[in-house]
C-alpha cells in the first residue's frame, strides 16, 4: 500500500502528491470508481531502488513520446486502406467547404465522385 493525497482535481485530471513529496497527474473518467483511482495511484507510487541499467534520462532532457515497437498495433503498421487515400484527397474541412463556396456544390459532388472512382471500396 502506498499513502496519497489527492490535491487537486481539475477539468478531469486529478493530482495527487506521494509522502517524498513526488507528484503525479491522473486523467479521470466518468466510470472510475475510488479503487480504480486507488489502483492508478498504486502504479504512480514513488519506486525503491536504482534506475535501471543503461537508463540515460536527466532533468530538462528534451525527449519524444512514442510507442515501443512491442506495443504497436496491427492498425498502426497496417497499409493505408481505400478510406484513408479518399480521406487524404478530400482534404481537411476547411479545405473541403472552400471548394464549395468557390466552385458549388455540384461541383464537389463531381469532385467526390471521382475521388471514389480513384478509390474504390475493397472491404
Amino acid at each position: 500500500m502506498s499513502d496519497y493525497i489527492v490535491e487537486e482535481i481539475e477539468h478531469g485530471v486529478a493530482v495527487l502528491r506521494y509522502p517524498d513529496g513526488s507528484w503525479a497527474r491522473v486523467p479521470l473518467s466518468a466510470d472510475m470508481t475510488e479503487e480504480d483511482l486507488d489502483e492508478v495511484a498504486w502504479q504512480f507510487k514513488p519506486k525503491v531502488g536504482a534506475l535501471p541499467k543503461g537508463f540515460d534520462v536527466k532533468p530538462g532532457q528534451k525527449r519524444t513520446a512514442s510507442p515501443s515497437p512491442s506495443r504497436l498495433t496491427e492498425e498502426v503498421l497496417r497499409e493505408p486502406t481505400w478510406f484513408d487515400h479518399r480521406v487524404e484527397a478530400y482534404g481537411d474541412i476547411e479545405g473541403q467547404i472552400e471548394f464549395i463556396t468557390e466552385n458549388g456544390l455540384e461541383a464537389w459532388q463531381e469532385h467526390v465522385a471521382e475521388i471514389k472512382k480513384m478509390f474504390p471500396k475493397t472491404d
